[in-house]
């Protein structure tokens, strides 16, 4: 009798363990699902409000579109928990859906997409007028196998197709599998490369990842729990920065309306027109609520190290002028651009951070080479990385035999990522740009003279795409193994939402961009992706084969001296705890975005912060906590919310 009870019991937790199971592969195939229908649809509003509109809401580090898609669907799912909580999702499943809609939703933008097809259709139409188009001029530089052969499909696509006329699918296919296999190769590497720093920087050296702070608590999986909705505080700050909005929508209809937007700026150097101080004549002090919310939630010598740096950069443009080096003055006009040594100076200090960077994992990096199962570090990320890489140097040798070229590419590449990932992970800046591109540092470090026009043109492409490293699939794969971390997510389902999430992108922004390119005419769209980047890429090509240069002493000396800064701030840094500044800030500190949005934010943020914890104490830091998340919430929320109404009515209303 006894053996029968256990052997009952035995079969009744079966079928229990069972029962689990089927309902967890359920609930991941749902989720991956819903996750799926998300990231075609903010793909479809991403590329339709960005060609059309000029909008951007996924060019940034947390994008807003998936941000807003999240929101709704944490909305629709506190909706089925009353009314039937059997039918709604998990923790872990609404965890999922936010990985597949962050992780994708910068692709089909400026980050991979746009990008990916103007470089197999650019060459072949531009110059429109005078000349024959580049594709011509670079003679067999360009593989024919990466460029649209069918010239009425390349003329169609930038002046928009007759009525009635077939869209040619067929004319892209090969082109555009070959450019995406360099970018999944790419991808790929970004990702493992973030899979092997994940150990050391979350769990090791506790970095803060303030951009996962908003999803984690609107996923529930938050400090704040399930009381996160339900604090006042919460909205209060929502509230700020979308009547902010608000109100510029309606002064863009309503000119009687008083103006204000998204971000207040005041442009202090706007009246500086004699030397030196038209020097700092693009000086202005932006005012964003969601980057005060962001810097309120950083370490405060990250915080600090971003607004001090920016004008320690005004600084020098400054001394500069006064040494008759003007950045102010006409190209051409001064022998030495005070710019550009600013940049390199910057990359040198990138490549000392980078390298401080890799150092501590790579133990753990041979620990897992040699199969060790106890290495921090995951061995098929190390596989991953090496194979990727190695199927990048593959698709160089089928496009010319340019392995040197991309080799050195993706060096460069990777110390600038690393340094800026890290600022991303640290600092949470919302975007982040840097002015050292690996095309212009390697022709300044090495040279042009002993590069073949293949190669010149390989790292004109690849810089094209990817050079400007603002939207690195770096950045957001770090992110994100913050937020599975913290938030617990089965790792294989995890893994399957983010995969397939990427190819769904991918392919729905080539099925996007095509079909309203060759409906409007791509030469009609602002996007600077379609308009510029690849045709001013292509100019400054000619311009390197006609002009070949040996190494430039400048750039070194500008490279050596910004190690040596990136070397004593690191070194200030981790040896003197009253040194209260982070090195990060000043690989940043010259960024486009840095300059015009996100230094004086930083600086409020970072203010407010300061005080609370000097005179409040971290009780009452962590009380406002959520008023300076809603300020994020607040943000973006009412700009996608405007962005969606704009695409259903057709009409563009105020904002940048």
């Amino acid at each position: 009798m006894c053996y029968k009870r256990v052997s009952a019991g035995v079969e009744s937790n079966s079928v229990l363990q069972q029962e689990i199971m089927l309902s967890t592969r359920w609930r991941t195939v749902r989720a991956v699902i819903w996750g799926l229908v998300l990231v075609l649809t903010l793909c479809a509003l991403t590329t339709h409000s960005n060609l059309i509109y000029r909008r951007y809401i996924t060019a940034s580090s947390l994008p807003s579109g998936a941000v807003f898609f999240f929101f709704l669907t944490v909305a629709v799912n506190g909706v089925l928990k009353r009314i039937h909580a059997r039918w709604a999702m998990q923790r872990w499943e609404l965890g999922i859906v936010f990985s597949m809609l962050f992780i994708s939703a910068a692709i089909p933008q400026a980050s991979i997409g746009q990008t990916l097809i103007t470089l197999a259709v650019a060459p072949q139409y531009y110059p429109r007028r005078g000349g024959p188009p580049y594709a011509e001029q670079l003679g067999d530089a360009i593989p024919s196998w990466l460029l649209v052969q069918d010239r009425e499909a390349v003329r169609a696509f930038y002046e928009g197709l007759a009525p009635g006329q077939p869209l040619p699918w067929g004319a892209w296919f090969v082109p555009m599998l070959g450019w995406t296999l360099f970018a999944l190769a790419l991808i790929t590497a970004l990702g493992c490369l973030a899979r092997i720093l994940s150990h050391r920087w979350i769990e090791e050296e506790r970095v803060t990842f303030p951009l996962m702070e908003l999803p984690l608590e609107m996923a529930g999986a938050g400090s704040e729990g399930d009381r996160f909705w339900r604090n006042p505080l919460l909205w209060l700050g929502f509230l700020i920065p979308g009547t902010m909005i608000g109100v510029g929508q309606m002064h863009a209809y309503f000119p009687t309306i008083p103006e204000i937007g998204q971000i207040i700026t005041w442009r202090i150097g706007e009246e500086w027109h004699t030397a030196p101080l038209n020097a700092l004549r693009d000086l202005v002090f932006p005012v964003w609520m969601l980057v005060i919310g962001v810097s309120y939630l950083i370490n405060g010598e990250v915080a600090a190290s971003i607004w001090l740096f920016h004008l320690l950069y005004r600084a020098q443009l400054l001394a500069f002028a006064l040494m008759g080096y003007n950045a102010a003055a006409p190209a051409g006009t001064t022998t030495f651009n005070p710019m550009d040594w600013i940049h390199y100076t910057e990359f040198g200090a990138c490549v000392v951070l980078s390298i401080s960077m890799l150092l501590p994992v790579w133990s753990e990096v041979r620990r897992a080479w040699r199969g060790d199962g106890n290495a921090r570090v995951p061995r098929g990320a190390v596989w991953g990385f090496l194979a990727a890489n190695g199927a990048m140097l593959v698709w160089a040798m089928a496009a010319g035999r340019n392995v040197i070229p991309v080799v050195l590419f993706l060096v460069v590449l990777y110390a600038i990522v690393l340094a800026l990932g890290r600022m991303v992970a640290s600092g949470g800046v919302y975007l982040v740009d840097n002015g050292y591109v690996p095309e212009r540092l390697i022709h300044g470090l090495s040279g042009s003279l002993w590069q073949s026009n293949s190669g010149l043109w390989m790292l004109n492409a690849q810089n094209a795409l990817v050079g400007r490293a603002d939207m690195s699939f770096l950045y957001f794969a770090l992110n994100d193994e913050k937020f599975r971390y913290e938030a617990r997510l089965p790792q294989r389902a995890h893994l399957v939402g983010v995969v397939l999430s990427v190819l769904a992108a991918l392919l729905g922004a080539y099925f996007f961009i095509l079909w309203w390119s060759y409906q409007y005419g791509a030469v009609n769209f602002a996007a600077w992706p379609l308009s510029w980047n690849v045709p001013q890429h292509l100019q400054r090509l000619i311009g390197d084969m006609a002009s070949r240069q040996p190494p430039s002493g400048e750039v070194w000396s500008a490279v050596v001296v910004g190690a040596g800064i990136g070397l004593f701030l690191l070194q200030m840094n981790r040896q003197f705890t009253w040194w209260r500044l982070s090195p990060l800030g000043f690989v940043i500190a010259s960024s486009e975005n840095v300059s015009g949005q996100i230094w004086g934010g930083a600086f409020i943020g970072w203010l407010f912060s300061s005080l609370v914890k000097r005179y409040g104490g971290m009780p009452l830091y962590r009380k406002l906590r959520p008023f300076f998340l809603g300020l994020i919430l607040g943000d973006v929320v009412v700009y996608c919310t405007v962005v969606l109404l704009e695409s259903v009515v057709g009409v563009r209303g105020a904002g940048f």
